[in-house]
């Protein structure tokens, strides 16, 4: 007996009501034979504001991942198993749930994801001695089965971390496509990135017309298509820029520049901009080193021949350098608020910050600003996140004598000097409306989603797509839309208040009772959709992290035997010595002054 086809797509995550992150999804389709497949696409965290006490949040997916009990060992199954895991890119909104996911007992399914998200991720879980997961690489326009019934292809997309794709999942019903579901993650269109595969138009509308259905959906990006976001300069102009900034205050010897660690199309202006000065560059974070890392195993040799390689203190006194040029973590001013809270004496201490706070706050152990420093502040201040942290921090370093010079936010900061030197990773409204055009001559059917922003900024993008005459609809997290070869027949509303899991790091405080491991702690929690605790989860050690390196020597990964290793093979002590921990027993005066000092 034939039953009626349905596919239904579920949002666990991404559409929140006050910040980006946690993006999640789900797209069930049972076919006419009863059959029902299940897919996720990306599995992020949510940046979880300052005054919640927690690191990141989670979507709860206890409904689709099987989970094992921390305590009992008991086996949770899901009782909507996905059977793969498609990632679209490796920044933590869309994959940062996975390590910390494995840590609580998830069961990862299998992942598809381009090769450096797909690397990177080997080399996060290798860090904290977890077995790697299984990942397999994809590769444009293939054709990825999963079950019976359903076909995903992936294609290329331009964004500011290299080998980023889109994701079409067509359904099938008696051998027919059912429905078609477009999910480009965070993407641009309007050039070409420097480093590894681009955006191609042509080739992706083509792609998108051989894969549609009587009903096709598109998700659109839509943390920058409100109508006053800047004009695009693009690489070129804005290696110019930056180069110019520099060429103008040749009396300052040490040029700094704060990034997003993963956001290597705009690191990639600084390696340039280096080249063209004739210096090297310094990679300022452990995060930064893993994703040269990443890039070495995925055969992007972009940065080697501009990136320092020795420590720290042999690059600030080499005097062949006579131009520093430090990139480091901290566009964000991470931790700036932890200190200016006096977290310091409370349990979560020592406080765990960027390398430009640190050097705002004059706590870097090997740079003090001063007059001879140039201070790039070339990521805008995104106000949602760090409007009040970004400019204090930037604020602090020009106290101490450094010139700072800021890309333009839309808000004044002090006197400080704007110039546009990176352009945002996401597509703005005026390529948005190109696109779109372009798209509706191939698919007059389209419905479209906005997703990935605040409910104001899905409305800039809803409002967009309106314009053009696009039916559209604005998902909310738990909604599951029906779609069919009608268009979105139903829409399941009646549901539960999302709940997530939430993460705390617990560092050890000479002044506090609890017995913290030098590593510290990671509570886990389960929370409201406000970050409001219900329960602890579990409490775990922090693994001892070591920096990878291509020799493998000491403690360090070998990232070359990473390479080779099977997916499924747990990284062992005798093979990377991924989390060793101290034999000395330390006071905790001792262990306190340790972590201050080895910390970075």
């Amino acid at each position: 007996m034939k039953q009626q086809p349905k596919t239904l797509l579920t949002f666990i995550g991404g559409v929140n009501k006050d910040r980006i992150g946690g993006n999640c999804q789900v797209i069930e389709h049972t076919d006419e034979k009863g059959q029902t497949t299940r897919i996720m696409v990306d599995l992020g965290s949510v940046f979880t504001p300052y005054e919640t006490g927690f690191t990141a949040a989670y979507p709860n997916v206890d409904d689709y991942l099987n989970r094992q009990d921390f305590k009992t060992k008991q086996l949770h199954k899901a009782i909507k198993p996905v059977s793969a895991l498609f990632l679209t890119h490796a920044h933590e909104d869309h994959i940062g749930a996975l390590v910390n996911y494995v840590k609580m007992g998830y069961q990862l399914p299998p992942i598809y994801a381009g090769g450096f998200t797909r690397n990177f991720i080997r080399l996060a879980f290798a860090k904290e001695g977890l077995p790697l997961p299984e990942i397999t690489k994809v590769k444009n326009n293939e054709l990825i089965k999963i079950g019976s019934n359903i076909e995903v292809t992936p294609v290329n997309v331009s964004h500011s971390v290299i080998d980023s794709f889109g994701f079409t999942t067509l359904t099938f019903a008696n051998s027919k496509p059912y429905t078609a579901i477009i999910n480009n993650g965070d993407f641009l269109t309007d050039e070409n990135m420097p480093i590894g595969s681009v955006f191609n138009k042509q080739s992706y509308i083509e792609t998108i017309r051989k894969k549609q259905a009587p009903t096709t959906i598109i998700e659109l990006d839509s943390t920058s298509t409100a109508d006053n976001t800047h004009e695009r300069i693009g690489f070129d102009q804005a290696v110019e820029n930056t180069y110019n900034v520099c060429m103008q205050n040749l009396d300052r010897k040490i040029i700094i520049s704060p990034v997003i660690s993963r956001s290597l199309q705009n690191i990639a202006i600084d390696i340039e901009v280096a080249r063209r000065l004739k210096t090297k560059v310094f990679l300022d974070s452990y995060w930064l080193q893993l994703v040269k890392d990443a890039m070495s195993l995925s055969g992007y040799k972009d940065f080697d021949d501009v990136v320092y390689r020795g420590k720290y203190q042999a690059y600030m006194a080499d005097r062949s350098i006579a131009k520093k040029y430090i990139v480091c973590a901290g566009a964000f001013a991470q931790g700036m608020e932890d200190y200016e809270q006096n977290r310091s004496l409370t349990e979560n201490s020592p406080i765990i910050m960027s390398s430009a706070t640190k050097m705002a706050l004059d706590l870097h152990p090997y740079v003090r600003l001063n007059k001879d420093c140039l201070i790039l502040a070339r990521q805008r201040i995104i106000h949602s996140i760090n409007g009040q942290t970004g400019p204090k921090m930037l604020q602090l370093m020009a106290n101490q004598g450094a010139k700072v010079v800021i890309s333009p936010n839309g808000k004044q900061i002090g006197d400080f000097e704007e110039v546009q030197m990176q352009d945002s990773g996401h597509i703005n409204a005026k390529d948005m409306i190109s696109f779109l055009s372009d798209i509706q001559e191939v698919i007059p059917n389209l419905k479209v989603l906005p997703i990935h922003g605040t409910p104001e900024q899905c409305l800039d993008t809803q409002k967009l797509a309106q314009s053009l005459g696009f039916d559209t609809y604005m998902p909310s997290n738990l909604d599951s839309l029906e779609v069919g070869p009608n268009g979105i027949t139903n829409v399941q509303i009646k549901k539960p208040v999302l709940s997530w899991y939430a993460v705390k790091t617990i560092m050890p405080n000479p002044y506090d009772s609890r017995d913290i491991p030098l590593e510290g702690l990671k509570e886990f929690w389960e929370v409201n959709e406000n970050y409001e605790p219900i329960r602890k989860i579990l409490e775990l050690d922090n693994a001892r992290r070591y920096r990878p390196s291509p020799k493998g020597k000491g403690n360090s990964i070998d990232i070359d035997a990473l390479n080779e290793l099977p997916s499924k093979e747990k990284i062992t002590p005798q093979s990377h010595k991924a989390s060793m921990r101290k034999t000395k027993k330390l006071s905790k005066i001792e262990r306190f002054k340790k972590r201050r000092s080895n910390e970075y």
